[in-house]
């Protein structure tokens, strides 16, 4: 990859129309100092864990701040004060200036921030808070999804994609927004969906990016905000133009343009920008490398004056006077959630285990039944369903008891604990067992109007009558669940179920029914940026054409599965879709390349250490490994009883005598 002979004026020349996406490293300069998300998740570590883990805990590259801040609000912080620590600085520097004066000129800026800063510099701009439209809500988004009309009339607007704590210049309190923005992102385990854009933010953001250039600024590419999900689906750029901070620049910038056979992964921008630019999402890709403040300065027109105090409220010391300190418990439950949303499994044991020694020995029944629950958690997401069943039993009585002596919380736990039984019965075969504790949770729902556990209770019933291949009787459990979360507004809930009602109708063979369904999903899964659920989706599609006999439309549906499956990580879904491959292929004739294909799947299949799925790809496997292989070719079949992980450099389980990143491993890589 070479540089250009382009200059950032060249990118922002007079023709150009903007629209910027702006993120933390922006407000790092001074005056305004605010902590990079790192030196915030410090404080936060340092205040809140148990000293015996922090140490740890420091060393966690995955997690994300999203993710912390979405523990500390179920834990010490359910009103998330803590964001309110952004909202101290009134200090804009001259990146703030910059965007506020690209504002008063017609272009567009949408930030994930927290703070108010760019609404500070266009107040210190003189702009007249009358002119201001910062666009937090789902109201605000309706009501000003025009942007340009809105600059037509004389509106400079401010889109805040994950919300704010309020608006600065109605004074209206918007916390609510940041409350649900911090809810969907704290919970996404892998990392996904970061930048996310609610269904009713869709319109506004395409219209602020078509027919326009996409300036990234302040993203590191490694930090907290993961923008390619959002970054690959939009459509009708001109341009994308991702502005990567380079300490010292030598008082140039190097451009960079991308494209789709740059060779160059050194670094997450590039294999970023690389994917973008595969998407054909835009006309053109750059990478512009430059110290941005010193950029800035060099374009900007009017040189605002700066406050000269810099703002130095250490966040430490801010979150001891304004959240409450956290008793051994808490420390220990934190610790907790974060190695279990990392799934960092024996980690989230041992700390579950040290707030049950806690509880014993002060004999506190809530922190108890807490601990007991929490480690029942740990055993089922294992797959150790019989443990996980022990512990969740001790818990729910510990809550039935504590709803004897009038704990009215209880009763929630309670309805959750028998929801839990419910499932690992399930997860155990147990069918009959199952329904038995989802009924009584049923019931406890519906008598305090728990709409938000009803569903899911539901759906989980479906699950059990769908798996003993009663399928009138999962439908009329999914619908149930489908109608609560249409009215509870719950897009997510209710992709899951239209997926398992879309399941149905497969089995039966009702592809004309299951196609038009999983479109719906897929639309969802688009509209939420639920990758995982899109290449699942895909995956269902791929199956429906193949069974239609319309084999390249499953191939192109089952590639693309692969492709955001492999971007993710998720393993189960490429195994699913190599093995949809390998069929079409087989179908197909294409002996050779069905047999790469169905070779992929077993090898995740055997990695997943999903038995019958192993059996079932070397029985298909062996129908056709008579076929003449190419030399070159390096297709290898995986012996069943092979089922181990191997690191990287071990000899690969298939028998070969290749190292396993240059034989199997290479092929699923």
């Amino acid at each position: 990859m070479k540089p250009t002979n382009l200059t950032i004026k060249d990118l922002f020349n007079d023709k150009a129309k903007l629209t910027f996406l702006v993120g933390a490293g922006c407000s790092v300069d001074p005056p305004s100092c605010l902590p990079a998300g790192r030196s915030m998740m410090k404080a936060i570590i340092n205040y809140t864990c148990a000293e015996s883990e922090i140490e740890k805990i420091l060393e966690l590259e995955e997690l994300r701040f999203e993710q912390l801040v979405g523990i500390l609000r179920d834990t010490l912080d359910p009103k998330l004060k803590i964001i309110d620590y952004y909202g101290q600085c009134d200090k804009p520097n001259f990146q703030h200036f910059f965007l506020a004066d690209l504002i008063t000129k017609g272009h567009f800026v949408m930030t994930t921030n927290f703070d108010f800063l760019i609404e500070y510099a266009l107040l210190q701009s003189k702009v007249s808070k009358k002119e201001i439209i910062p666009i937090i809500t789902k109201q605000d988004f309706e009501n000003y999804s025009n942007p340009n009309e809105l600059f037509k009339n004389g509106k400079k607007t401010l889109y805040k994609i994950h919300g704010s704590t309020k608006n600065l210049i109605t004074g209206e309190d918007t916390k609510d927004s940041l409350v649900a923005t911090i809810q969907a992102l704290g919970l996404n385990k892998e990392g996904l969906n970061v930048f996310q854009i609610q269904p009713f933010q869709r319109e506004a953001f395409n219209n602020i990016s078509r027919d326009r250039s996409l300036v990234v600024i302040g993203y590191s590419g490694s930090d907290d905000f993961d923008v390619i999900p959002t970054l690959l689906i939009l459509k009708n750029l001109k341009s994308i133009i991702w502005i990567k901070y380079v300490r010292n620049d030598g008082g140039k910038e190097l451009v960079y343009e991308i494209n789709s056979d740059t060779t160059d992964n050194t670094d997450k921008i590039n294999q970023i920008l690389k994917e973008i630019k595969r998407a054909n999402n835009a006309e053109h890709v750059y990478r512009v490398d430059a110290n941005t403040t010193r950029l800035i300065n060099t374009i900007i027109e009017i040189k605002p004056k700066k406050d000269t105090e810099v703002f130095s409220l250490n966040p430490y010391d801010w979150l001891k006077t304004n959240i409450r300190p956290s008793n051994n418990f808490w420390k220990n439950q934190i610790c907790y959630g974060i190695y279990n949303t990392l799934d960092k499994y024996n980690d989230a044991l041992r700390c579950s285990r040290e707030i049950l020694k806690l509880a014993k020995d002060i004999e506190d029944q809530q922190w108890m039944a807490l601990a007991l629950g929490n480690i029942s958690e740990i055993y089922d997401a294992q797959g150790n369903f019989s443990e996980a069943l022990k512990y969740c039993q001790k818990s729910l009585k510990i809550h039935e008891k504590l709803s004897l002596e009038g704990d009215k919380l209880s009763f929630r736990r309670i309805a959750t604990s028998l929801n839990n039984m419910g499932k690992l019965y399930k997860s155990l075969g147990k069918y009959s067992e199952a329904l038995k504790y989802l009924k009584e949770a049923l019931k406890i729902d519906e008598k305090l109007e728990n709409f938000s556990g009803k569903a899911p209770t539901l759906n989980n019933m479906g699950l059990i009558y769908f798996e003993q291949t009663k399928y009138l009787g999962a439908l009329k459990f999914y619908s149930a669940a489908l109608k609560i979360y249409e009215k509870l507004g719950d897009l997510s809930g209710k992709a899951v179920v239209l997926n398992n009602i879309g399941g149905v109708h497969i089995v039966q063979k009702n592809y004309s029914k299951a196609l038009k369904i999983n479109k719906l999903v897929l639309n969802l899964t688009d509209q939420l940026r639920d990758l995982s659920g899109h290449a699942t989706c895909l995956n269902n599609l791929g199956f429906i054409y193949y069974t239609r006999k319309n084999f390249q439309r499953a191939l192109k549906s089952c590639k693309e599965s692969l492709k955001i499956a492999g971007y993710i990580g998720d393993k189960f879904d490429q195994a699913v879709g190599n093995d949809l491959i390998g069929q079409i292929y087989d179908k197909m004739n294409k002996k050779y390349d069905s047999l790469k294909h169905l070779g992929r799947a077993l090898a995740l299949y055997l990695e997943l250490g999903m038995k019958d799925k192993v059996k079932e790809m070397q029985s298909n496997i062996n129908k056709i490994k008579g076929i003449e292989i190419p030399q070159d070719e390096n297709i290898n079949i995986i012996p069943l009883k092979k089922p181990k992980k191997v690191g990287r450099n071990e000899p690969c389980p298939c028998g070969s005598g290749v190292k396993y990143k240059k034989c199997c491993g290479k092929m699923i890589n």
